[in-house]
């Protein structure tokens, strides 16, 4: 403090209700235009984020079918399913036309397939000009069962044998009955 000053506190203005009121209510308006600003920017974020979600989503879709469009084999011949229990399956479906697709490349025509009883991962494979029918694994390839298969139909002509049947289940290997 310095020497010959008095210390005066500033003068309070009385203000009126009606002032009182008037910066109640622009104090009301500034919290509702905030708040509805908030609601707003956020409203707009969500619709922004939902957007670029549904622009992934679409284009993975679109990257899916062109895959699956590439690589989708549907079956020409007819599955019997010896059972009739309705075990025919897409994941069968699509092995016996990727099979087909296989044993075309190769030269050679699946005339029928059958699934039979009590058999849910065999299938039997019957090729045009050929007596014998070849049991195949679903879990196994279908290339790798077609070569097995070319391989047998060689040796049995090579050999002149007769077959009702031949095993191709088991990868390298083939039996015949």
């Amino acid at each position: 403090m310095k020497i010959g000053k008095t210390i005066v506190g500033e003068r309070e203005k009385a203000v009126s209700s009606s002032e009182r009121i008037a910066i109640r209510e622009k104090e009301q308006k500034r919290k509702i235009m905030s708040a509805a600003i908030f609601i707003l920017g956020l409203i707009l974020f969500i619709v922004l984020v939902v957007a670029i979600i549904t622009n992934i989503v679409d284009a993975h879709k679109k990257n899916e079918i062109e895959i699956r469009g590439a690589d989708e084999y549907r079956p020409t011949v007819d599955i019997i399913d010896e059972a009739n229990a309705g075990y025919i399956t897409d994941r069968i479906k699509k092995y016996v036309g990727q099979t087909e697709q296989d044993f075309y490349d190769v030269g050679y025509k699946v005339s029928r397939v059958i699934l039979p009883i009590g058999k849910t991962r065999e299938l039997d494979f019957y090729i045009e000009g050929r007596e014998e029918y070849y049991k195949f694994n679903l879990d196994r390839g279908t290339a790798e069962s077609v070569e097995d298969v070319i391989r047998m139909i060689r040796y049995l002509k090579e050999k002149n044998i007769k077959a009702t049947y031949v095993d191709v289940r088991i990868a390298e290997r083939a039996y015949y009955k």
